[in-house]
């Protein structure tokens, strides 16, 4: 079972009690518009399909949930990044509940997982997008050490529609750089 700890945080791998809690955090609009993979509503099969599809990761890929360290079982969120050997990088990804929202959790988080990428995976970059209606995604990534590589457009499955985001990526040379404990 991994685990990466940060000061307000416990970041943990995913039991299969925590479905439930997926699909009401997820299942909030606010947060589901902005994940390109995500329907909207959002239901068990939904999670069920999540749950397996994570089994198909490769080993150098890593997927924790978000809780607080006072309630490690309340999950608040989920981070994950998914190694694709193809391209020889690893696609990071999160949501965070909204009740949780502008408290630095998920930069908290972020960085966590972006360190143990490059420390324990051996990573030589990351990747990620975001939505260009949520600047406050680009700040989490920005304020780790994420530089935009260039607009695009994708397909957002809760809202049904392609919408603008920002790629951003971040090499493990400018990581060393920038990196923070």
């Amino acid at each position: 079972m991994k685990v990466l700890e940060t000061d307000r945080l416990v970041l943990r791998t995913l039991r299969a009690n925590d479905a439930d809690a997926i699909v009401t955090q997820i299942g909030n609009y606010n947060v589901s518009k902005n994940l390109a993979r995500v329907p909207y509503p959002y239901t068990l099969e939904d999670a069920n399909w999540f749950f397996d599809w994570v089994k198909s990761f490769d080993n150098k890929s890593l997927i924790l949930t978000i809780t607080e360290k006072q309630n490690v079982d309340q999950l608040i969120g989920v981070i994950s990044y998914e190694y694709l050997v193809e391209k020889d990088d690893a696609e990071l990804g999160y949501w965070l509940a909204e009740p949780f929202w502008r408290r630095g959790f998920m930069k908290e988080s972020v960085q966590a997982v972006v360190n143990h990428g490059f420390q324990v995976s051996g990573l030589n970059q990351m990747v990620s997008c975001y939505f260009n209606d949520n600047p406050n995604s680009g700040r989490v990534l920005h304020g780790v050490g994420f530089e935009n590589t260039g607009p695009c457009m994708a397909f957002s499955k809760a809202q049904g529609i392609e919408v603008p985001v920002t790629n951003t990526k971040l090499s493990r040379a400018r990581w060393l750089l920038t990196k923070k404990p």
